[in-house]
């Protein structure tokens, strides 16, 4: 499956190597080699919901932070690019930040174009920061205020990889990502409730 957001330039490109198709045969082949680029970064596979709280992003643990409750996630291009919900909950508020499009690993990324959804859920408040990078131009929401979601639901698409960040309720969240770690959103546990994890 092409994730919502992403086919109109698996649709752009596969229409572009059809017309120069009978015209111009390097052409042809080099959006025909485009177009499976897209396929392969826009793809979205089904996922089964892990346990506890999952990761919102596909990608790699790049820094944890037990006292704010922080679990930052960075999206390589060969990562799927759709974010999910880390455990259930409303969505309260969706904000989109201008700004600049530094690389995603870099500590000025923070300034990076972004969008901040925030969640109620049973544990508290938490949020989700999507952040551009140097290739990352486009975060688009799937979500609005107001909406309840399920744990697993796909979130948003973030166009060609960036970072993710989560801040959990850090006094009702045990931390079990572990910095260089791979996850996968929807799928890998990267904290335990508090509650549930105590009986």
């Amino acid at each position: 499956m092409i994730a919502k957001g992403g086919r109109v330039f698996v649709a752009i490109s596969a229409a572009a190597a059809a017309i120069l198709l009978p015209v111009n045969a390097m052409f042809c082949i080099g959006f025909a080699v485009l177009t499976g680029f897209f396929i392969f970064v826009f793809r979205d596979p089904k996922r089964t919901v892990g346990s506890g709280v999952v990761s919102p992003a596909d990608g790699v643990i790049r820094q944890i932070d037990p006292e704010k409750g922080l679990v930052s996630i960075y999206l390589s291009l060969s990562n799927v690019h759709v974010t999910r919900a880390p455990i259930s909950g409303s969505i309260e508020k969706v904000t989109r930040y201008p700004g600049k499009h530094l690389p995603a690993y870099s500590h000025r990324s923070p300034n990076n174009e972004r969008i901040e959804m925030e969640m109620d859920t049973k544990i508290g408040p938490m949020s989700i920061m999507h952040m551009s990078g140097i290739l990352a131009r486009r975060i688009v929401p799937y979500i609005e205020e107001g909406h309840t979601v399920s744990k697993g639901k796909k979130l948003a698409l973030i166009r060609f990889g960036s970072r993710v960040d989560l801040f959990l309720p850090p006094t009702k969240v045990v931390l079990k990502a572990v910095v260089g770690q791979k996850v996968r959103a929807g799928v890998t546990c990267i904290a335990e409730v508090l509650d549930e994890r105590t009986g």
